[in-house]
């Protein structure tokens, strides 16, 4: 009949049961105890235990009908089920034979089941039992109980008072012989409930019972309980116990469980919205008892789906169980750094910080294990992406210096060509030599030109057109284009000037046309195509660009993706930025740029379209 709560999530002492309200049930004479709906003792006080007899294998484990199995099919039973299923507080007097013990409960509903706040009332029963063999007897027991005894007639005349009740009820006068309407006429008999009460035992011989709060003088609550006499002459005696106190022990009581679930219920919330992944896992297979939408997210599902689960099946990482068997040995693991695949997500490598901590029963042992894990994957991929990043800066630069430097050799060049070229004694075929390394030589400065305007971000907008946009990228690509063998389109309908940092959209402009090429290995058609159009989004007028190529296409699930940041197909060939980068830039020029990609085994390909507004609504730079 008892046991501390062992949810660790709800509760602070080492029984799971808070520590405030755990000593304040310690400390009642009076028995409490907890049954959860399937009959299982969850929580027993101290004096619970000493009176039910309660060893600790009894908590969270049996239920109350195999611990006690004399009290099946009694109204014990009754009491409780129908307590458990009508929510309602009942009292109840029985005796326990196998404990040769009388008990008194009162049963109170909460969330989780019932309460139970009883006493051991063995030897106020022997005392019952025996009150008739003597008056003298009856009379010690009247005198020196604290409960306030009155006896009255068949008339409702008041033939005996008791101490007690000559204390509480008759103060300041004699009130024997009165009638118990005269004796105290303040007090409304029409309209009182506890008048029914008195009528019914006297009248109907029928005993009842009925608490109340007796106001000025008094300020006391009293459980009365009318009884029917046994002489043929009829009466009533009527019992006032002074409930006060237990009344405000039992208020009290009510209030903590109160505070107790509205605790859980915050602890819960807490647990729920954490921006961390939290879980409680057993200690033999390490299965999942419990975890929070944050830790469920991790593999797609729904918390309920993976409850049950054992960490192995849905974290095949090497070592993680060793972590998990060093916890459960009392080792925590605080701050590791964990990484690894999911089940759900093979082929995705995911990076985590955790701390893993063992969860004590009240004996010391492990009885769970908490864990907390925080998904760190999107740092470590922007830590590789800074150091790609700070590794093509520092090409870019190379290739600006480069640049920049090879232009006086190629204006020296330039010039001694030249000088040939103006000799008379030049013969045709020589001249024709000449001719190509010029053109070759200019075509080398134009790139150098070019790389130097890539690496000098412009920080004014500019007014350009698509096919100046599109000179110095496909420069820069012309080479791979001929040796991938892919055969370039061109139709720049449009001459219409845009206003934006031109570096910028070159820079979109040549992650699309480098992804084309990466898409076409083994050769294809690149189509650039520009004209006017409008963004029905918003209504403005613009230039219209499409970069479509003849490679293998996307699946759906790619080109939902392929915005994020550090999503890549490219493995350690990309950093999963480039597109990412893209979108924000057409942003920035209040523009947009979509995808449409087909893996048809005939009809194949990707066409990405930007749209770039004429500029006149907003300057990119402002």
């Amino acid at each position: 009949m008892s046991s501390s709560i062992t949810n660790p999530d709800l509760h602070t002492s080492r029984t799971g049961f808070p520590a405030d309200c755990e000593h304040f049930a310690n400390v009642l004479a009076d028995g409490v105890l907890f049954l959860d709906r399937d009959w299982r003792i969850t929580y027993a006080n101290d004096a619970a235990r000493t009176i039910s007899r309660i060893l600790p294998e009894h908590l969270n484990g049996p239920s109350h009908w195999d611990l006690y199995p004399v009290t099946v099919g009694t109204e014990q039973e009754r009491i409780y089920r129908r307590s458990m299923n009508e929510r309602i507080s009942l009292d109840h007097e029985f005796y326990y034979a196998p404990f040769n013990t009388w008990i008194a409960l009162r049963t109170y509903p909460i969330p989780s089941g019932i309460a139970v706040h009883y006493r051991d009332i063995t030897r106020l029963k022997e005392a019952e039992s025996h009150r008739d063999l003597t008056a003298r007897r009856l009379h010690q027991v009247f005198e020196t109980t604290t409960d306030a005894i009155v006896v009255l007639d068949a008339d409702y005349r008041l033939t005996f008072l008791n101490r007690r009740a000559q204390e509480l009820l008759a103060p300041f006068g004699e009130v024997i012989g009165m009638t118990l309407f005269n004796a105290f006429p303040g007090v409304n008999y029409q309209d009182s409930p506890y008048i029914a009460t008195y009528r019914r035992a006297m009248e109907d011989r029928v005993a009842g019972y009925f608490e109340a709060f007796y106001p000025e003088p008094l300020n006391v609550w009293f459980a009365v309980e009318a009884r029917p006499t046994e002489n043929d002459g009829g009466g009533i005696i009527i019992f006032f116990r002074d409930i006060t106190e237990q009344r405000a022990a039992a208020e009290e009581l009510r209030q903590r469980i109160a505070e107790t679930e509205r605790q859980a219920a915050e602890i819960t919330a807490v647990y729920g919205t954490a921006p961390i992944g939290l879980a409680l896992f057993d200690t033999t297979d390490f299965r999942y008892l419990r975890l929070n939408d944050r830790q469920a997210a991790f593999f797609g599902l729904r918390p309920e789906q993976i409850v049950g689960r054992t960490l192995t099946e849905m974290a095949p990482i090497p070592g993680l169980r060793e972590l998990f068997e060093q916890v459960r040995d009392g080792k925590p693991v605080i701050n590791y750094p964990l990484e690894g695949e999911l089940i759900s997500h093979p082929g995705e490598h995911r990076y985590w910080t955790v701390n893993y901590f063992p969860v004590y029963a009240a004996d010391g042992s492990v009885q769970a294990i908490s864990a907390a894990s925080l998904e760190v994957t999107a740092q470590k991929k922007a830590e590789s992406a800074l150091l790609q990043s700070e590794k093509l800066a520092a090409v870019g630069r190379l290739a600006s210096s480069i640049s920049h430097e090879i232009n006086n050799p190629l204006e020296s060049i330039t010039n001694l060509l030249y000088l040939i070229s103006a000799s008379d004694d030049l013969t045709p075929q020589v001249r024709e030599y000449v001719d190509i390394a010029q053109g070759e030589i200019a075509r080398v400065s134009q790139i150098a030109t070019q790389t130097l305007r890539f690496h000098r971000q412009a920080a004014q907008s500019t007014f350009v057109n698509a096919e100046q946009l599109f000179a110095p990228v496909l420069n820069l690509f012309r080479g791979r284009l001929i040796n991938s063998g892919i055969a370039l389109e061109t139709n720049f309908a449009s001459a219409t000037q845009v206003l934006c940092l031109e570096n910028e959209i070159r820079q979109v402009l040549s992650n699309l046309v480098a992804n084309a090429i990466d898409a076409m290995r083994v050769g294809g058609r690149l189509r650039l195509r520009a004209h006017d159009s409008h963004d029905p989004r918003t209504g403005h007028h613009g230039l219209r660009i499409t970069v479509a190529d003849t490679g293998h296409g996307m699946s759906p699930a790619t080109q939902a993706r392929i915005f994020e940041p550090f999503f890549t197909t490219k493995d350690l060939n990309g950093t999963g930025l480039g597109l990412w980068i893209s979108s924000e830039i057409l942003q920035r020029h209040q523009g947009c740029l979509s995808v449409r990609s087909s893996q048809h085994p005939l009809h194949h390909g990707t066409v990405f379209s930007l749209f770039l507004p004429l500029g006149v609504e907003k300057d990119p730079t402002n």
